[in-house]
């Protein structure tokens, strides 16, 4: 084994340690996260030539590991550089900090040789996507002790820091919808909610709505941890979280994957998903079954809140020869609504008035029929959206099958 295998080989190997601990660890809200878009070239703003290269490194999807090489400066007055490995808690990297000594310059690696030693630790604290702080203590060694301020110089090509999960998210994901109910956790509760979690390739999306419950203040809890407020008046409340931010919705920096969700008061749960966690609803369509040359696939469209009150759905239709795919929205101001599938603009639904409310539906088929718009897309498995200039109003991540 050469000098250069075993470093890397210590690198993995405390990596894999990192793993097991995190596995246990318990779901962390914080103000923001730290993602692979905090990979890059960060420097020492204080400091001359001096910085640090983190990467936070693809080895378990669940579990993220950092890399970190510190470009320093010894008492020499010669460049000098220490790597550090760890990883991601919440807003901060911890790292177990290491030296390598006696190898010259583009010397041949030697068998059976570990020139690196550990010396000390560090934690990179971070406020935002581009400040932060590192905190090294080297004990009795000539570094000593201390902090620094990091400011981001150079980041991955092409990449939007959050700060949020969606910084995460593989850019392949498929849409993915999970809920569950929020039932009464004890006597004398007779009100209902329910919690809804939305990710694709771009944005995450996490609300928890709750009815007919006592007016307050509740602690929100994912997975037995406290990650934010529910405020109910007239006995209604909702409380959503976004990733990447958008105005009135809180940074999403937890996964709410596989988790029971609950409202607590100051004496305890009031309502709870008890053993259920999130997880996909059923969606059990409608119409003949298979062998008949029939498919129809139908979703409620869910309100983002920005029109009280707003309604929709959508349905996709294969018959015999014909394939048809409908977006109705009702109960909003009249006016012209786009329809983005995929993220892309497909049409405009025409809201008007019917009877006491409002209603408007846009059609497409295949082959075209009159009065509808050609179907040249395939919405299933895509995320589709309604909006009111800018503002998503209506969403739903459509369903395969």
């Amino acid at each position: 084994m050469t000098g250069h295998q075993t470093l890397f080989t210590r690198i993995m190997l405390l990596a894999a340690l990192a793993c097991a601990t995190a596995a246990s660890a318990p779901l962390f809200a914080a103000d923001l996260v730290v993602t692979r878009y905090f990979s890059g070239l960060w420097d020492q703003p204080h400091q001359e030539s001096q910085g640090i290269m983190l990467q936070i490194v693809d080895s378990d999807p669940e579990i993220k590991k950092a890399v970190a090489y510190w470009f320093t400066y010894g008492e020499d007055l010669e460049s000098a550089w220490f790597i550090g490995i760890g990883q991601v808690v919440g807003d901060q990297v911890v790292l177990d900090m290491y030296g390598v000594s006696g190898v010259g310059f583009m010397e041949d690696s030697v068998p059976d040789v570990n020139n690196a030693e550990t010396i000390g630790g560090m934690v990179l604290s971070f406020r935002n996507c581009n400040h932060g702080t590192a905190n090294y203590d080297f004990g009795d060694g000539e570094q000593g002790s201390g902090e620094f301020e990091i400011r981001k110089l150079a980041g991955l090509y092409n990449s939007r820091c959050s700060g949020g999960i969606s910084d995460d998210t593989p850019g392949n994901a498929r849409p993915v919808k999970l809920e569950v109910d929020l039932l009464p956790a004890r006597e004398g509760v007779t009100g209902k909610g329910k919690a809804k979690f939305w990710e694709r390739a771009d944005r995450s999306d996490f609300h928890v709505s709750a009815e007919d419950i006592a007016d307050g203040d509740y602690d929100i809890l994912v997975c037995d941890a406290v990650v934010g407020t529910l405020p109910v008046t007239a006995g209604y409340g909702h409380a959503e979280y976004r990733s990447p931010g958008a105005e009135g919705k809180t940074l999403l920096t937890f996964k709410p994957h596989d988790c029971p969700v609950a409202l607590h008061d100051v004496d305890g749960a009031v309502l709870s998903s008890g053993d259920e966690v999130l997880a996909p609803k059923p969606n059990p369509g409608k119409g003949p079954g298979p062998g008949t040359g029939m498919t129809d696939l139908e979703a409620d469209l869910h309100s983002t809140g920005v029109i009280a009150g707003a309604e929709g759905e959508a349905e996709y239709r294969i018959k015999m020869n014909s394939t048809e795919f409908e977006v109705e929205v009702r109960d909003v101001p009249e006016g012209l609504y786009p329809l983005d599938v995929g993220g892309i603009e497909r049409g405009q639904v025409e809201v008007l008035p019917s009877g006491t409310d409002t209603k408007g539906k846009l059609r497409f088929s295949d082959p075209q029929k009159e009065e509808r718009l050609p179907l040249d897309f395939d919405p299933r498995g895509q995320w589709i959206e309604v909006r009111s200039g800018l503002d998503v109003i209506l969403e739903v991540p459509f369903p395969e099958e």
